[in-house]
């Protein structure tokens, strides 16, 4: 058992590493129906739901838990990481990924949580695009635009496109 740590943090980790290795693997219906278990003011349940119901595309009900998963964030401030050129090389690399839709733990949103909230947003992004919801995918991707994830260039470039299209 780890130092310091109860039984009941121990299952609560073991459990939470299980949902997300079940999500990363594409079992969705198994790590719903563990998440649904869950307590409600898990940050990373709310996320984990959200990639389940976008993988089983329920993007309505994936937006609404997006929207929890931001509500119960706690505004802590992130430890300060080392941005040297290799690592800017590694994060404009993996901008072009969908890491997005890759299951995270309460530790993982702890010491990364602008990270966690560009994966919310770009989360949101594509719902809205799945939806149809042209003005709402401007609306939600514009403000991180700048940092290039491609999901989100991609997404504005088809929502202006129609947008233009119709005026």
């Amino acid at each position: 058992m780890l130092l310091g740590a109860n039984n009941s943090q121990v299952q609560q980790q073991s459990q939470e590493d299980l949902i997300v290795r079940l999500i990363d693997k594409g079992r969705f219906s198994e790590a719903y129906q563990l998440l649904k278990a869950e307590p409600d003011d898990i940050t990373s349940t709310h996320f984990n739901t959200a990639l389940c119901l976008f993988g089983s595309k329920n993007y309505k009900d994936a937006l609404i838990s997006l929207d929890k998963a931001l509500a119960t964030l706690h505004n802590k401030p992130n430890p300060h990481h080392q941005t040297d050129a290799n690592y800017q090389s590694i994060v404009n690399a993996q901008n072009q990924t969908d890491d997005h839709l890759i299951a995270v733990d309460t530790k993982y949103i702890t010491l990364f949580t602008e990270r966690f909230r560009d994966a919310v947003v770009r989360l949101k992004t594509d719902c809205w695009l799945e939806l149809g919801e042209w003005n709402r995918v401007v609306e939600t991707a514009s403000h991180i635009q700048f940092k290039k994830y491609r999901n989100i260039d991609n997404a504005l470039q088809i929502a202006h496109n129609i947008l233009d299209n119709h005026e």
